[in-house]
Order: C-alpha cells, then structure tokens, then sequence
C-alpha cells in the first residue's frame, strides 16, 4: 500500500548542471564550475486539483521551490509558498531543463531576483508569496489569454520579511496562435538598502516568443529603476531544435544603467 501510494503521489527527480568559463578580463581567468545540482520531488493530492513541490539545490545547499497549487477550474487557479517570481516570459517559463543556456540572460540575471547587484536580492528569481493565475478561450489545447496576479515578502527565498511592505506582480501573456506568446508584465517593490534605507524599484517588461517543435524565436525588454538608477536589458535569440538533445541558438543581449553599477563591481 506505501509503495503504491508513493508511485501514484511522490515523483522523485533530479538534474546536474556544470560548464566551464574563460573570461579574459582585466584579470583573465580559466574555471569549471557547478551551476545547480537539485533535486525535486512532486506530486499530487487530489486528482489533478492540489499539487506541490520541494526542489532543493545542493550548490548554496537551498530550498529553491516549497508550494502549494489548488486548481479547481482553468481560469482560476491558486498558489502559495516560495516559487518563481511571475516577471517576464524567461524567469518563470524556461527553467534551466527548458532553457537554451546554462546561464540566464542579463535582463532575467540582474533584474527579476536572481543577483543582488542593483537591490541587495539574489534568490534564483524565486520569492515567499501567493499568486492567482489561470486562462480563458480555450482554442487547440491552449488559453489565448493567460493571467498572474501575485504578492511576495520581497526579500528573497528561505527568509521572513525584513518590512511591511510587499511586492506585487501581474503579467498578462496573450496566444493569438498555437507557438506564438505575447507578454507583458509589471511589478512593483520596495528593496532594502544601505542600512535601513528603502528604495522603490518598479519594472515593467515586454516580450514575445514563437517556440513550435524545432523552431525557438524569443525577445524581451525590461525597463527598472532602483531609486535614481534606471536600467534598461534586452535579450533576442533565435535558434533550431534538432532531434533531441541537438540544438543550435545564439542570443544577443545588453544591459545599461545610469550609474555605472556593473561596470564599478
């Protein structure tokens, strides 16, 4: 009765990423590194209505994913505990068993929670919240409109709020046709730094993506400010998918801000 309680509930998995960089920087390096190491286990509690996930990630030894979902009904659905932020189509969309790259691009590094350069959090893009989500007109197996309306502590992953003040996420993806997405998102956050200091970082993001069987196609751009420092990134990449695990893609990318903040760390 355990073991069949565990093969219908408990799905147990797992992935290993590594790579190896060459940066001729001012002080040119040569490394290999481990990227993540995690493990998963999920599974549901009601026939497809009540679900959950535990991913920890050896590398920083962390809890990246702890939730919840109940889903009654297509167009509204519920989530609660700590998951990806919904900013942007790359940060919550693509994971890395999904992504064309190792690492993210910088629009999805600096910008949606994944390094702490420009507001002090770097948490895998992850935060403690709640989230509505869900979408309507069915059409061919898929909703042409797509919903996250979400509130986060706004300090990161595996840590109680530091403030009263939360950060509040929306992102509308419309599917005129199967493969093709278009995104746009806002969030809104007060950050901590510099002591007990709070700045505003707003951000808003639009984007696309034409993703069919061997056809990958996708661009974003984020606009954030972090007090007086606006930042814009931009990332646009193409590429084809061979019989798996074969692809080609290249991507192109920049990131700016005003007061030089990459550039000075």
């Amino acid at each position: 009765k355990i073991k069949a309680f565990a093969d219908e509930h408990l799905k147990l998995s797992g992935y290993l990423q590594s790579g190896f960089e060459w940066n001729e920087a001012s002080e040119p390096s040569t490394s290999f590194y481990l990227r993540r190491a995690r493990v998963s286990l999920t599974g549901d509690a009601a026939k497809d209505k009540i679900d959950y996930r535990l991913q920890v990630d050896f590398v920083g030894a962390k809890i990246c994913d702890l939730y919840v979902r109940y889903k009654p009904m297509t167009e509204l659905n519920l989530q609660l505990g700590q998951f990806k932020v919904p900013f942007s189509i790359e940060n919550q969309i693509y994971g890395p068993t999904t992504f064309e790259f190792i690492e993210y691009s910088y629009l999805t590094t600096y910008l949606v929670r994944n390094n702490g350069k420009y507001d002090g959090i770097g948490a895998t893009g992850r935060d403690i919240g709640f989230q509505l989500y869900g979408g309507f007109i069915e059409r061919d197996g898929f909703n042409i409109i797509n919903y996250n309306l979400a509130i986060f502590n706004g300090a990161g992953i595996n840590i109680k709020d530091t403030n009263s003040s939360k950060d509040v996420v929306a992102r509308l993806i419309v599917k005129p046709i199967k493969g093709l997405s278009l995104s746009g998102s806002y969030m809104y956050a007060e950050t901590k730094y510099n002591g007990n200091e709070y700045m505003k970082s707003p951000r808003w993001s639009v984007g696309a993506v034409y993703d069919v069987r061997h056809w990958i196609a996708r661009s974003e751009y984020v606009r954030a400010k972090f007090a007086e420092n606006n930042v814009d990134a931009f990332y646009a990449l193409a590429g084809y998918h061979f019989e798996k695990p074969w692809s080609v893609v290249a991507r192109y990318e920049f990131i700016e801000d005003e007061l030089n903040v990459l550039d000075e760390q």
